[in-house]
């Protein structure tokens, strides 16, 4: 999503911070992730109401692949987070990849990443610079994409950059 070369890019909150994160993203495409995940968020809260904060602790998370230009893949996660005091925000997570397998298997990759960082109070600092060891995912997309990935491949696919309802659907999923 962001423009220009890089390495990894995360947008959103983590638990070792006090509010937004933001690491190697172009403030105009972080400014258009901002409003974009506010206006899901709200649109989740709608629907769910007093379910909101139980389904959004249990939450799947998206894995997502992304292209710009002839040559920019990415690939990444967004999943359920909060910032040190507790309030609710997605975090996004990617890397950077030759292709669209290659960025399939780099959001793997940061899932795994994200999960470590979570697990051992990692700042944004630490995640933005950690080894990525890319993984499989039983996923094949084409072009820029998000899917629910289960054992058995997607569960829910959805085509394009930002995809209307999203945290309404990991919702929905939550267990």
């Amino acid at each position: 999503m962001p423009d220009g070369a890089l390495t990894h890019w995360l947008f959103g909150k983590m638990p070792a911070h006090g509010d937004f994160v933001s690491r190697g993203i172009d403030p105009g495409v972080r400014d258009e992730l901002d409003r974009w995940l506010t206006a899901e968020m709200g649109r989740g809260q709608a629907v769910w109401g007093g379910e909101f904060d139980q389904r959004y602790e249990a939450a799947p998370v998206w894995h997502f692949v992304d292209r710009r230009g002839a040559d920019e893949w990415s690939g990444g996660i967004l999943c359920a987070s909060t910032d040190r005091v507790g309030r609710r925000f997605p975090l996004m997570f990617a890397s950077a990849a030759a292709d669209c397998s290659g960025a399939v298997m780099a959001s793997a990759g940061c899932l795994d990443l994200v999960g470590q960082a979570f697990a051992e109070g990692w700042d944004a600092d630490r995640l933005a610079e950690a080894v990525l060891v890319p993984d499989s995912l039983p996923w094949h997309p084409e072009g820029p994409s998000w899917a629910l990935v289960g054992e058995d491949g997607p569960v829910i696919e959805y085509a394009g950059r930002t995809p209307a309802g999203v945290i309404e659907r990991m919702l929905e999923m939550a267990a």
